[in-house]
């Protein structure tokens, strides 16, 4: 049973142009066939942020963007140096470790991280003092029913 396949193989590449113009139209920046998508209804040009948005944005915003790197500054050594590398057991078929710390970078002494951890540590018994004064006080009681009228 023959089948006419010429039309059919006609259709599909005129569909798959069809689709790459309105693709392009939706991510071009402009021209013939951003104006054409527009025009038909298959792309749009983005609006500008209305005035409340832009006002309640910051300028510079605190985040770090997703692929890059963080320049902090590394920990100085302490007291008591880290143990030698020992290569041991699966370990002993790697190299040695590189070290975190690049030499050329200058580092923040510990009493910096040490003061911080301490505050955090304050707050965190204020914290865990004012929770047990809240719970020494008890609860309140849960709220009645209510009352529905009956006839």
């Amino acid at each position: 049973m023959p089948t006419d396949l010429s039309a059919k193989m006609l259709t599909l590449p005129a569909g798959l142009l069809a689709a790459a113009l309105a693709l392009a139209g939706c991510a071009s920046d402009g021209g013939l066939v951003k104006g054409t998508a527009e025009a038909a209804g298959l792309a749009t040009t983005p609006q500008e942020a209305k005035g409340f948005v832009r006002e309640s944005r910051p300028a510079q915003t605190d985040y770090i963007p997703v692929g890059q790197d963080l320049n902090a500054s590394q920990l100085c050594a302490g007291p008591t140096p880290p143990p030698p590398y020992v290569a041991s057991g699966q370990a002993a078929r790697f190299r040695a470790p590189t070290p975190i710390r690049d030499p050329a970078i200058p580092c923040k002494p510990r009493a910096d991280f040490e003061a911080i951890q301490k505050r955090l540590e304050a707050k965190q018994k204020a914290n865990e003092a004012a929770g047990n004064a809240a719970k020494a006080m008890g609860t309140t009681p849960a709220p009645e029913p209510a009352r529905i009228p009956t006839n």
